[in-house]
């Protein structure tokens, strides 16, 4: 049993494919499968894989009809065969040294959940890094520390595989937007304690041919009710915890 499963959703990224399959076969941790959903790609991306698989048996692929990044990631949920789950997306990377760091925390405390800082290379998001190790057991600190109520972005984790499947995590399947936000304050509300690893990176990418980025008009209102009601879940669990400050210190997080 491989100790890291790596769920990768694939739809036509050819142009980014090989930085985020280098950065994970670069590792120094070298105990994990990467499971690469390739979600109906009609590009080159398909070829590419099958391009890494057949060099390395770590690399598996998993051909399906195109049903959005949700269902591509309960996918690779189903067939894990890892101690613990990390969830990229295919126009990311991340350090060399990102897998030794977060497994060595999480056996370090035995913890399910651990979440590393990232960069960026968008405006429309800001770095977070974390200069020292933590571990967090209250909602409110779990909350404050992650930053999850302004990025809720799952790739920042590595959970561990019971946890998520023990508790019933996947995403929901008829979003577009959003979904990871609210996977992971599911996540968080399960989680005894959550631990902070400093000195290794996500590097969050903007790509502007990603789905969220489609100019269709429909598709663009969509989007903006998706964030509403996230807005409203995001609401509703910070009074369901009484930690409502956080909801007001939000956009100090953002700005600052």
């Amino acid at each position: 049993m491989p100790k890291i499963s790596v769920i990768i959703p694939v739809y036509n990224v050819e142009r980014y494919l090989r930085r985020c399959l280098n950065s994970v076969r670069s590792q120094t941790f070298s105990d994990f499968e990467v499971l690469c959903i390739n979600d109906g790609s009609t590009d080159n991306s398909k070829k590419i894989l099958d391009e890494y698989a057949d060099c390395d048996s770590r690399f598996i692929v998993i051909n399906k009809k195109n049903s959005g990044v949700s269902a591509a990631r309960n996918d690779g949920i189903k067939h894990a065969n890892g101690e613990y789950i990390h969830f990229m997306d295919a126009d990311d990377f991340i350090d060399s040294r990102y897998y030794a760091e977060m497994v060595k925390m999480a056996e370090s405390f035995g913890l399910d959940m651990v979440c590393s800082g990232f960069v960026t290379n968008t405006k429309y998001a800001r770095d977070i890094i974390y200069k020292s190790k933590s571990v967090v057991n209250t909602i409110y600190k779990k909350l404050r520390n992650t930053y999850v109520l302004t990025d809720g972005y799952v790739w920042r984790y590595l959970f561990k595989t019971n946890f998520i499947k023990q508790n019933g995590l996947r995403f929901d399947i008829k979003l577009i937007s959003q979904e990871d936000a609210i996977f992971v304050l599911n996540a968080i509300s399960y989680a005894d304690s959550i631990g902070f690893v400093p000195g290794v990176y996500y590097h969050y990418m903007f790509n502007d041919m990603s789905a969220l980025n489609n100019r269709d008009k429909m598709h663009h209102k969509k989007i903006k009710e998706q964030y509403r009601q996230a807005k409203q879940y995001k609401r509703d669990f910070v009074r369901k915890y009484h930690v409502q400050i956080l909801w007001f210190l939000r956009k100090l997080f953002r700005r600052f």
